[in-house]
C-alpha cells in the first residue's frame, strides 16, 4: 500500500492543481532503494513547463527520473475529498517518479525539496518532505560503539573507553554480553554498568540508546596494543514471510495466506580499538623515577621532631594522582639505621572523579629511636611524567632534624612492646640510698632454719623431677605459639579457608536477595584473596599475565592457571555489563568456583 506524504499547496494555488507525493511502499529501509511519487492530474497538468526537479538532503541519493500516465484509483483521491472537495471517480495522472536511495541513518528524515519551472518561473512544490527511515530485518537490531578518549597515549597513561548501544524496531530483547575483555595490555578499573539506562532516540520512536563510560584503561608496555571486540548476544524479529495455506472447509477449498515473522537469535559485535602506546622519553628521567604516568601530588610530614626514648615517631606519606588505576609505587625512602621500625601501614583507595579515576594512597612508617641525640633526616622526593605537560616533574619534602631525649624506658623494651611503653613503665628505676656503710654481715643461719630447708626433702626433689616435663611441654607450646602469631605468612594461610568460606556466605546472600552486583563482587574478591592469601602474595592489583606468572612460579598446572584466569575475566565482564546471568547461572557459577579452590588448598 502506498503512503501519502504531503499536498503540494504551493503548486495548487499556482495552477489550481491537485498534486500529491506519496511513496512507492510501506517501508523505508536504510540503505536500500524506494521511488518517490509526485502524482498530478492530467486535466491539471501546468503549461508550459519543464522537468521536475529534486535536490535532496541527509544523506539521500538522488538516481533517476521516469514519467508515465497511470489511472489513480479512487481510493487514492477519496483521503483527500475532505480537503479538496472533489468526486471519487478515477481519474488519469502524469506520475513523476524519484528514484531514490535511502541514508545509512535511520529516523524521521527530511529528504529534500521539490521545485518546478512553470512558465518560466520556479516554483517550490515541495519545501520538505519527511520520510521514515527503517533499520532493515535482515540487518542487526543491536549496534554496538566502542571509543576511545585517545588513541595516542604514553604507556602507564589513563585513558578511558565509552560504550554505546542502540536498538532498533525489530529488536525483542534477551541482551546478554558473551565477552568483554579489555586484553591482557592493559590494567583496568571497570565502571558499574548494571543500571545503564537506555533513552529512545530523537526522530525514530522505537529505536533506543544508552551510553556510559566502560572502563579506564592503563597500557602495559609501549607499542601498537588493540582493544579486541566486546560480543552481546539478542533475539530480533526475523523478515516477514508470507505463509500459504489450503484448507477444505465442508467441502469446499480455501486458500489463505499469513504473513509470519519469527525470533531470530543474533550477536553484535564492536570494533576493535588500535592504540598507539609511545614508550616515556629518556631524556629528563630522575635518578629514582617512580614509575608512575599521570598528575600527581606528593606530600611527606612527621606528626613531631623532638621525643624521647621508647616513644614512637610517625612519618605519614600520602600520594593522589590520575595515572594507573588502583597502582601507586611507594617513594624511595631514607636510611632510618638510627631508628627501629615495624612494617609500613599501607591504605589504597581510588574514586572517579571527572572523567579521570584518581588513586589514592597513604603510608604511616612508625619509628622508634634507638638512642638521645640529634639526627637528620634527608630529604623525600617523588617523580612522574606528565604526559599533558610532556616532561618529568619532582616533589620533595624535607629535611627533618629530629631531637631525642633520654626517655624512661630503654628503646629495646619499647620497641618489643610499644603498647606498654607508650604507658606508665611496668618496672620504675630505684635510686640507691647510702645505708650509712659499706659493708652489711650476713648472719649465720641457725641450725633450727637449716633443718627446715625444703630441697634437703625427698619430696621436694619428686616433685621437682615430675614438674621438669610439664615445663617442657608448656615452653615449647608458648614458643610455638609466638612462633606461629609472628609468621605473617602463615596466620593468613591458617585463616584462608575461614575468609573464603565468608565471602562465600555473602555471595550466598547476594543470590537469594537476586543482587547480582553483590553477587559477582563477593565471587571475584573471594578468589582473588583466596589465592593471596594461600601463597602470601599481593595478587590485588596485578595484571592477569602478572599473576598467571606468579602462578606459574608457584608450580600451579597451566590448566588450573587457566581456569582460575577464565573465572576471573567472567566474573568481571559480568559484573560491570549492562545485563547479568540468571539466577540458575549464578548458582552454578559459585558451585564451579567452589570446586576450583578445593584444588587450591595443596598450596598450604
Amino acid at each position: 500500500m502506498k503512503k501519502f506524504l504531503l499536498i503540494c499547496l504551493g503548486l495548487a494555488a499556482i495552477v489550481n492543481a491537485r498534486p500529491s507525493l506519496q511513496v512507492d511502499r510501506d517501508r523505508v529501509e536504510a540503505g536500500k532503494s524506494f521511488g518517490l511519487q509526485l502524482v498530478v492530474p492530467i486535466q491539471e497538468l501546468p503549461s508550459p513547463r519543464e522537468v521536475p526537479q529534486l535536490e535532496t538532503r541527509n544523506g539521500f541519493v538522488f538516481v533517476g527520473l521516469d514519467s508515465a500516465d497511470q489511472m489513480m484509483r479512487p481510493s487514492m483521491e477519496d483521503m483527500f475529498n475532505s480537503f479538496f472537495n472533489g468526486g471519487g471517480r478515477s481519474y488519469k495522472a502524469r506520475v513523476y517518479s524519484f528514484k531514490l536511495k535511502a541514508p545509512k541513518k535511520t529516523g524521521q528524515l527530511d529528504v529534500g525539496q521539490i521545485t518546478w519551472e512553470i512558465a518560466g518561473q520556479k516554483q517550490i512544490v515541495a519545501n520538505s518532505i519527511p520520510v521514515n527511515v527503517q533499520r532493515s530485518y535482515n540487518d542487526d537490531a543491536l549496534a554496538v560503539s566502542l571509543s576511545a578518549s585517545k588513541k595516542s597515549i604514553y604507556e602507564g597513561e589513563q585513558f578511558y573507553v565509552t560504550l554505546g548501544l542502540h536498538t532498533y524496531e525489530h529488536f525483542e530483547g534477551g541482551l546478554q554480553a558473551t565477552d568483554m575483555s579489555t586484553g591482557n595490555d592493559f590494567i583496568v578499573h571497570r565502571s558499574d554498568l548494571s543500571n545503564m539506562e537506555f533513552k529512545p532516540v530523537e526522530g525514530a520512536r522505537r529505536e533506543m540508546q544508552a551510553s556510559a563510560k566502560f572502563a579506564w584503561l592503563a597500557p602495559t608496555k609501549s607499542g601498537n596494543l588493540q582493544i579486541p571486540p566486546f560480543k552481546f548476544k539478542y533475539t530480533k524479529r526475523g523478515e516477514p514471510k508470507v505463509v500459504e495455506e489450503n484448507k477444505n472447509m465442508g467441502g469446499m477449498q480455501f486458500h489463505s495466506q499469513t504473513i509470519k515473522q519469527e525470533s531470530i537469535e543474533a550477536e553484535a559485535t564492536s570494533p576493535i580499538i588500535n592504540i598507539t602506546v609511545k614508550p616515556l622519553p629518556a631524556e629528563g628521567k630522575p635518578e629514582n623515577f617512580s614509575g608512575m604516568v599521570g598528575d600527581y601530588k606528593f606530600n611527606a610530614e612527621f606528626d613531631r621532631t623532638n621525643l624521647k626514648v621508647g616513644e614512637a615517631l610517625t612519618l605519614s606519606i600520602s600520594i593522589k594522582g590520575d595515572g594507573t588505576p588502583g597502582t601507586i609505587t611507594d617513594p624511595k625512602l631514607p636510611d632510618f639505621s638510627d631508628f627501629r621500625s615495624v612494617p609500613p601501614e599501607n591504605n589504597i583507595s581510588k574514586k572517579i572523579a571527572g572523567n579521570k579515576v584518581v588513586t589514592s594512597k597513604d603510608i604511616k612508617v612508625f619509628l622508634y629511636p634507638k638512642k638521645k641525640g640529634s639526627f637528620e633526616i634527608p630529604e623525600i622526593s617523588y617523580s612522574w611524567f606528565n604526559p599533558s605537560k610532556k616532561q618529568y616533574e619532582v616533589a620533595k619534602v624535607g629535611p627533618w632534624t629530629i631531637e631525642v631525649e633520654k626517655g624512661d624506658a630503654s628503646a629495646e623494651m619499647v620497641f618489643q612492646s610499644p603498647a606498654a611503653a607508650s604507658g606508665t613503665p611496668s618496672v620504675q628505676k630505684q635510686e640507691i640510698e647510702s645505708l650509712g656503710s659499706d659493708i652489711r654481715f650476713i648472719h649465720k643461719v641457725t641450725g633450727a632454719s637449716e633443718s627446715g630447708a625444703p630441697h634437703r626433702s625427698i619430696p621436694f626433689w619428686i616433685a621437682f623431677v615430675a614438674a621438669l616435663p610439664f615445663y617442657f611441654i608448656v615452653s615449647f607450646v608458648i614458643t610455638r605459639r609466638r612462633k606461629h602469631m609472628g609468621d605473617a605468612a602463615l596466620v593468613r594461610k591458617n585463616k584462608a579457608n575461614k575468609m573464603l568460606k565468608e565471602k562465600f556466605a555473602k555471595a550466598r546472600e547476594a543470590l537469594q536477595k537476586n543482587e547480582g552486583k553483590a553477587f559477582f563482587a563477593a565471587l571475584e574478591n573471594g578468589l582473588v584473596d583466596y589465592l593471596s592469601n594461600l601463597t602470601n602474595l599481593e595478587f590485588k592489583g596485578m595484571t592477569r599475565p602478572q599473576m598467571k606468572q606468579e602462578l606459574e612460579k608457584l608450580g600451579i598446572s597451566a590448566e588450573t592457571i587457566t581456569a582460575i584466569d577464565n573465572w576471573l575475566e567472567k566474573c568481571a565482564f559480568v559484573r560491570f555489563a549492562p545485563v547479568t546471568a540468571s539466577a540458575e547461572e549464578q548458582a552454578q557459577m559459585l558451585k564451579d568456583v567452589e570446586k576450583l579452590c578445593e584444588g587450591l588448598n595443596r598450596l598450604k
